[in-house]
């Protein structure tokens, strides 16, 4: 993968889901939500330029580069292997690998933290309400004003004592203040509407390439995925798609399948798609999980498309779900969010 152009879908998994090959070149088939299937080389496929790599700081590239080699070669092993339970101690840090490295989760960070600013956004505009939200946050948390001003006084090097008249002089006149600070929201609501989305993109690439450069394999992760039965599952009958989600986790609670793990998910089961017929699944002790449902819940968890082996009406009819359970939190849970911080 090293290079300027980065899959964050490693070929060696795309391969199995192999259309045709011509030569050396490996051919799929794409589905995009609201758009035509079409046929392209796996190389232009989970790829983008300079992808784990932030100005001249390649070590996340490099660190992936390095460990797909070993986890090429169990991919391969789990595709030759019979249908039957296995037991290899690289399983969960392939699946906790595979969870922390896309675009999906990325873009998924991005999308949420663009709609949260522009509800706020959208309450800033409404220049009554904001500043007397400001007012209620002040007077109910003095903290917050106290820890600000504690804050400047060291910054500029004055004395501790200073803070108590500052603090009076400041709850004195912030009404007013607040008052005049009205006029320029509007403004600074437009200016943000335009920088947010640069500014955002550019903390979702950072945090994910500085989550990486730590550890591309986090025993955190992997550690919830240790005791899991493993097995090598055929599913002929359903030729199975790979989402650009790589992996996707059955929980316990009303949205069952998902693609990140949260510390407070009950794990059912874990799902990985090794080609077109063969699927790893792991599963806790006593769970059970029907293989003929995973095509369509790989395609609601895919955020942007999915990729197959043939062209074919069962895809075109999952093509419509693509993004149905693909978002780290719903609208509801998001507005819950806005709503709480308003208060």
């Amino acid at each position: 993968m090293s290079g300027k152009r980065q899959h964050f879908i490693p070929r060696f998994l795309l391969k199995g889901f192999a259309s045709h090959e011509s030569g050396d070149a490996v051919f799929t088939w794409v589905y995009r939500k609201d758009s035509k299937p079409f046929n392209t080389n796996i190389v232009n496929v989970g790829v983008e330029s300079h992808f784990y790599t932030q100005e001249n700081d390649t070590r996340a590239d490099v660190k992936i580069t390095e460990i797909e080699n070993s986890f090429s070669s169990l991919v391969q092993k789990l595709r030759a292997n019979p249908l039957l339970a296995v037991h290899d101690s690289q399983i969960p840090y392939l699946i906790a690998h595979f969870e922390i490295r896309t675009r999906h989760l990325r873009q998924n960070f991005l999308e949420t933290g663009n709609y949260l600013v522009s509800r706020f956004l959208d309450f800033m505009d409404d220049e009554e309400a904001f500043t007397e939200y400001l007012e209620r946050t002040f007077r109910n948390d003095p903290s917050f004003l106290q820890r600000s001003l504690s804050k400047e006084l060291r910054k500029h090097g004055l004395p501790k004592t200073m803070l108590g008249p500052a603090l009076q002089l400041t709850s004195t006149f912030l009404p007013v203040l607040l008052r005049q600070l009205r006029p320029e929201l509007h403004q600074f609501a437009i200016v943000m509407r335009t920088d947010s989305p640069k500014i955002l993109s550019k903390a979702a690439k950072s945090g994910q390439i500085r989550f990486l450069k730590e550890n591309v394999t986090p025993e955190v992760r992997a550690q919830r995925y240790r005791d899991l039965v493993y097995t090598v599952i055929e599913v002929p009958e359903a030729r199975l798609i790979l989402g650009d989600s790589i992996v996707i986790f059955h929980v316990e609670g009303a949205k069952p399948f998902k693609t990140f793990l949260e510390e407070k998910d009950t794990l059912n089961a874990v799902v990985l798609p090794l080609n077109s017929h063969k699927i790893l699944v792991g599963t806790r002790e006593g769970f059970s999980i029907s293989e003929q449902f995973l095509p369509a819940a790989i395609a609601r968890c895919s955020l942007e498309y999915f990729v197959a082996e043939e062209n074919s009406d069962a895809n075109i009819s999952f093509q419509d779900q693509i993004g149905e359970d693909a978002s780290l939190l719903t609208r509801a849970e998001l507005e819950n969010i806005i709503t709480e911080g308003l208060k």
